[in-house]
């Protein structure tokens, strides 16, 4: 089917007559790093010696009426709060937008230069820097680009592509934790050979939710999907790169329209990766994975757009709050042995995992004993959004959508901030990677629950 085809099936979409004007833009905004870059991603450092393709902070705006809202996506690992509310900052007053009504998120790529201080990447400030300003150009950007449209939303499926990385082993099959032990009864990614797999240790969440705005001209301005994969992966470690999220934008814009902005949030999908155990790891490590990936969502996604009702007469708002999380911080001794081995200062450059986690610990240790993250929820018409601030089990993404709150519901993750995994209570009762306390899974055992209703409550206010 040609592009021509496309949009004109896209223009046949059934819509109704505004009832006050309603208007959308998109921009992108480039933040690839320069050779030598630190890159995220890795228990241990890289540094890029190839950009394969460009990182881009995608901005998808609205306004209706008086009321506007942005939706921006960032290739990157992940962005903390302090950056992001700078550019919130920045946004809001720039383009008179209600701060609540502004959702960034992380696609999280592990392709990408640390915004934060992850594992043993350091973030570089100029870089930073950069990727702040970057931020805010691409929202402004948007902003101005705003011209008559209707926007409209649907789900599609896609269950090919996800398989929950957490699997129930036999016994013996399970190795000691970095930290010496011997409790964990899970393991992510376990071998492919074998008979060592028992089942699988949750669900997954094959729902692909897609809005859209279309032009009335009826050229697509942008297209927001969402999907809980937690990235695809097995590209060569030392290019930068938006995984599949880039990927899949591309193909498809290529698809609508030259001038279109396609953005992927990355759904709850902590737990979830496109590795199905039942066949062996890809041989090498090139771009097969990610292309595949995103040729199967995005074909997904052009079906859904077909099925899309638009309309210009929808409402806008938002609810952003503040949940506080308690921190899972080492105790003195925990840290007094950790300083053993990695002394008090320790470097980045540790190869063997126990000694790795060891020097998580030391920096664990500073952290404080509790923190407030932002949970966040946005109405698009009879569309809903909800935001959780880090990697967020799928479980949680899957209780928000059984709310039934609204006639298509996205969960998305990484948004607003980082603070690392979020696993549920259960998660936590069986270990595994997840749940090993460092600067990347600290929050307390009951953060789950905290923060579900966190999102919950910010749902209902709109």
């Amino acid at each position: 089917m040609t592009r021509r085809q496309i949009l004109a099936g896209l223009t046949a979409a059934s819509h109704s007559k505004a009832a006050t004007t309603l208007r959308a833009g998109a921009a992108t905004a480039n933040i690839s790093p320069a050779i030598g870059t630190s890159l995220a991603g890795f228990m241990t450092d890289r540094k890029t010696v190839d950009v394969h393709d460009e990182l881009l902070v995608r901005c998808a705006a609205i306004e209706s009426g008086s009321s506007r809202t942005l939706l921006a996506t960032i290739d990157s690992c992940m962005v903390p709060r302090s950056i992001l509310d700078r550019a919130r900052a920045r946004i809001a007053r720039e383009n008179s937008v209600d701060p609540a009504c502004i959702l960034m998120s992380s696609t999280h790529t592990h392709s990408a230069p640390p915004a934060m201080h992850l594992f043993q990447s350091l973030p570089d400030a100029h870089y930073v820097a950069m990727l702040e300003q970057r931020i805010g150009d691409a929202a402004q950007m948007a902003f101005r680009r705003l011209r008559p449209a209707r926007i409209g939303a649907a789900s599609g499926v896609e269950p090919t592509l996800v398989f929950n990385r957490r699997y129930f082993m036999k016994e013996g099959a399970v190795p000691p934790d970095p930290f010496g032990g011997k409790t964990d009864k899970v393991l992510m990614n376990p071998p492919t050979t074998g008979d060592a797999i028992i089942k699988p240790a949750g669900p997954v969440d094959p729902e692909h939710p897609v809005i859209a705005a279309l032009g009335d001209d009826g050229r697509m301005i942008w297209v927001y999907g969402s999907y809980a994969l937690h990235y695809a992966g097995f590209n060569p470690a030392d290019h930068a790169s938006a995984d599949y999220f880039g990927a899949y934008a591309r193909r498809v814009e290529r698809a609508l329209d030259d001038d279109c902005v396609a953005l992927l949030a990355n759904g709850c999908a902590a737990n979830i990766n496109g590795i199905n155990p039942a066949r062996p790891y890809p041989p090498t490590r090139d771009y097969t994975v990610i292309e595949r990936t995103a040729s199967v969502l995005a074909f997904e996604t052009m079906r859904v757009l077909k099925t899309i009702e638009y309309t210009a007469d929808i409402k806008l708002q938002g609810a952003l709050e503040d949940v506080e999380i308690g921190v899972r911080r080492p105790s003195a001794q925990e840290t007094a042995e950790a300083i053993k081995l990695v002394s008090d200062n320790p470097g980045n450059a540790y190869k063997e995992r126990p000694l790795i986690y060891a020097r998580e610990t030391v920096f664990m240790s500073r952290f404080p004993a509790a923190v407030n993250v932002p949970v966040q929820g946005l109405r698009i018409g009879n569309t809903g959004i909800g935001a959780f601030p880090g990697e967020t089990f799928v479980e949680l993404g899957l209780q928000i959508k059984r709310l039934n709150l609204f006639k298509t519901t996205a969960a998305i993750s990484i948004a607003n901030d980082a603070c690392g995994y979020i696993p549920t209570v259960d998660a936590f009762d069986v270990g595994g990677y997840e749940t090993w306390r460092a600067k990347s899974s600290y929050v307390e055992r009951d953060a789950a629950s905290k923060l579900t209703a966190g999102v919950e409550r910010t749902l209902r206010k709109v």
